[in-house]
C-alpha cells in the first residue's frame, strides 16, 4: 500500500498495521478532502494512526472542499461549525461530527502596538479603517455574528471603516499606518502575536472562551448525515485516527519546523511564513491549545456555537442543533 508523503501536494493514501478487529472497517475505504490547515488528517494518514481503514486524504482550497461535499465527491470534509449550520439552512444534509484535529480560531484583529492604549478592544475602533480578507469568507461571517452577539454591533460595516485586501497584505498596511487594525487569518494572527510591533485585540477563541468557557474552532470533520447514518464505524475511527494525530503532533512540535519530518505541511499551512509565525505556531501547538480532540466536542460546545448563531442573527432561522450537529457520544468504535 501507498503513505503519505508529506512532500507531495495531492491526494494520499495510508496503509495502517493496527487492527480493529474484525469489522466491516478493514473492507472499506474513506475518501477525506481537507484544506492545507488540517495537518492532523496528513498525519493520521502518513503514521498510519488510521488503523485497517483505508483514507484517502485530498488537499483542495476551503472553497473547494465545501463544494466537493455539496457535490457528493467527498465522505468527509474539513469545514468549520458556522458554515456547516449556514448550509443546513440551505437545505444541504450535513453534519458536523468532531472536533479531533480541529484548529482553535486564532483569527483576530491587530493594531499597532503604538498604538495600543487608544484602541485596547474591538469598540474602540468604531469608525476606524479595518482591514478584512474579504466578504466571503468564514472569517468575516463569524466576526459578523461575534460583534451582534457579544458588542451589540448591528452592522459591522457601518460600525468600522471596513477596507478588503488580500490576507497577506493585510499585516504590512496595518504596519504602514493604512489601515487602523486589521483582521488576520490565523497564520498571520500567529505571526502577528509573535512580532513586537503588533498587539492583538481580539481573538475569536479568546473572546469565545471569555464569554461562554468553550472554544471556538475555524474547522472540523463534516459528512452528510445519511453517510454517518450508514457508517458510524468507519466515522469512529476517523475520528481515533484524528485524535492520535493530534497527541502526536503535539508531542513533535519539532517535526514541524525548518528541517523537521512534516516540514511541507508546515509551509503549505503558512507555519514557515517567518521565525515569529513558527515560534508562535509551535508554542501554542506544544501547549496543546492550536488544535482541540473529541473530547472537546460536548453538547456545551455545541450549545455556545448555536447561541452565538442566534445571538449573532447568523441566518434568519437556526436549524434544530441535531440537524447540524450529530450527537456527542454517537459514534462508537468496534470492538
Amino acid at each position: 500500500m501507498t503513505h503519505f508523503s508529506p512532500l507531495s501536494p495531492g491526494t494520499t493514501a495510508l496503509a495502517g498495521l493496527v487492527a480493529l478487529g474484525a469489522s466491516p472497517l478493514a473492507a472499506q475505504s474513506v475518501s477525506m478532502t481537507v484544506e492545507a490547515s488540517a495537518i492532523p488528517a496528513f498525519v493520521a494518514a502518513d503514521r498510519g494512526f488510521f488503523g485497517d481503514l483505508e483514507v484517502e486524504v485530498s488537499k483542495v482550497g476551503y472553497d473547494q472542499v465545501q463544494a466537493l461535499l455539496v457535490a457528493g465527491d467527498t465522505d468527509i470534509a474539513w469545514m468549520s461549525p458556522i458554515e456547516t449550520v449556514q448550509f443546513v439552512t440551505e437545505g444541504s444534509d450535513f453534519r458536523y461530527f468532531s472536533t479531533a484535529g480541529a484548529q482553535n480560531m486564532y483569527n483576530g484583529i491587530v493594531v499597532r502596538a503604538e498604538e495600543a492604549g487608544q484602541y485596547p478592544d474591538v469598540l474602540s475602533l468604531e469608525g476606524k479603517q479595518l482591514g478584512i480578507p474579504g466578504f466571503g469568507t468564514g472569517t468575516w461571517a463569524s466576526f459578523r455574528a461575534f460583534t451582534r452577539a457579544f458588542y451589540d454591533i448591528e452592522d459591522p460595516t457601518e460600525y468600522f471603516d471596513v477596507v478588503t485586501a488580500s490576507s497577506g497584505a493585510l499585516l504590512a498596511l496595518v504596519e504602514q499606518g493604512r489601515v487602523d487594525a486589521a483582521l488576520l487569518f490565523s497564520g498571520s494572527s500567529a505571526a502577528a502575536r509573535a512580532l513586537p510591533e503588533f498587539q492583538t485585540v481580539f481573538s475569536f477563541t479568546e473572546a469565545m472562551e471569555a464569554a461562554t468557557g468553550q472554544p471556538l474552532v475555524i474547522n472540523g470533520a463534516v459528512a452528510t448525515g445519511t453517510w454517518l447514518d450508514e457508517n458510524p464505524e468507519t466515522a469512529a475511527a476517523v475520528v481515533a485516527g484524528l485524535d492520535e494525530a493530534t497527541a502526536w503532533i503535539e508531542a513533535n512540535p519539532s517535526a514541524f519546523a525548518s528541517g523537521g519530518e512534516y516540514e511541507q505541511l508546515a509551509q503549505d499551512a503558512g507555519w514557515l511564513a517567518g521565525p515569529e509565525t513558527v515560534d508562535s505556531v509551535l508554542s501554542l501547538i506544544e501547549e496543546g491549545k492550536w488544535y482541540l480532540s473529541s473530547e472537546d466536542y460536548t453538547q456545551e460546545w455545541i450549545g455556545a456555537i448555536m447561541t452565538l448563531l442566534a445571538d449573532g442573527q447568523f441566518v434568519e432561522e437556526l436549524p434544530a442543533q441535531d440537524a447540524a450537529f450529530l450527537a456527542p457520544g454517537t459514534l462508537t468504535a468496534s470492538e
